[in-house]
């Protein structure tokens, strides 16, 4: 059984291929996601990978720092312990299995027509290497 989530964030730093010891490509990145409103608005964070075949297609579609990331995936909470004190916490991991960039500059909906709204932002997704962009 998986734990299906999605959500939308930022990049948090420039993402790099890697590759494991069986020979398998992968990107490891995090993704904030801001929650609340006013002086109660915080980030949250979730640590991403992505396997295979779709690092390159994320790597050639241009993500980056602060790219904004509409993401689906398999979450898991992942215990590790602190450092500094010893103690133990919870991290979420996501495996990600579905990536689309959000392009903010241009925003057009399921009709062709351009959006001014950024309430609608999820219109605008452009699934990574799949369509070209405008």
């Amino acid at each position: 059984m998986f734990t299906q989530i999605s959500l939308m964030g930022r990049v948090t730093a420039d993402l790099e291929i890697q590759t494991s010891t069986n020979g398998t490509d992968y990107i490891q990145f995090n993704v904030a996601v801001n929650k609340g409103f006013g002086e109660q608005e915080h980030p949250n964070f979730y640590q991403c990978v992505l396997f295979g075949k779709a690092t390159e297609r994320i790597s050639k579609a241009g993500v980056k720092k602060g790219s904004l990331l509409f993401i689906t995936g398999d979450l898991d909470l992942v215990e590790f312990t602190r450092k500094a004190d010893g103690s133990k916490g919870m991290i979420p991991k996501i495996t990600v299995y579905e990536e689309d960039m959000i392009d903010e500059h241009f925003r057009c909906s399921p009709t062709g027509r351009t959006i001014k709204s950024s309430c609608q932002q999820h219109t605008a997704r452009n699934r990574l290497g799949k369509y070209p962009r405008p």
